[in-house]
């Protein structure tokens, strides 16, 4: 199954964005997304957590950006809610009288640091704001 924590949270990040500084509640993000309130709550706990929103508790309550949609890049999204690298290598022992099973690990690490790092640098040069800005 595909992880859709980064796609999650780049629409409740925009659908914050969008609604110009006002309190949004999971529920209402929720039915944006058409996903579980829980599902949401879990999101904005860890994008609260990185500093990316504000929560507010109480009957009035929700969350909001904690800084100007310009200043928020999708890297940071990205690096608040996904824990693993964009691409797993094995973790299976090599077979030691196969040159290329010894040697696939190191091989494997370096296109999977080049694929993290192209992919960040790419993200980083993403504002939220750009985003928000694509809403007919």
């Amino acid at each position: 199954m595909l992880d859709q924590k980064f796609s999650v949270s780049v629409h409740i990040m925009t659908a914050l964005a969008y609604s110009k500084n006002e309190l949004v509640t999971s529920e209402y993000l929720a039915s944006s997304i058409r996903t579980n309130p829980t599902v949401v709550r879990r999101l904005l706990a860890k994008l609260v957590e990185a500093g990316l929103l504000e929560s507010f508790k109480g009957k009035a309550g929700g969350v909001r950006l904690s800084k100007s949609a310009k200043e928020i890049t999708l890297k940071e999204i990205y690096s608040a809610v996904c824990e693993k690298k964009l691409v797993a290598t094995s973790d299976k022992e090599p077979v030691k009288q196969c040159a290329v099973s010894c040697s696939m690990k190191k091989i494997m690490e370096d296109v999977v640091d080049g694929i993290e790092r192209q992919s960040m640098d790419y993200l980083s040069k993403i504002r939220l704001h750009e985003l928000t800005s694509k809403i007919k």
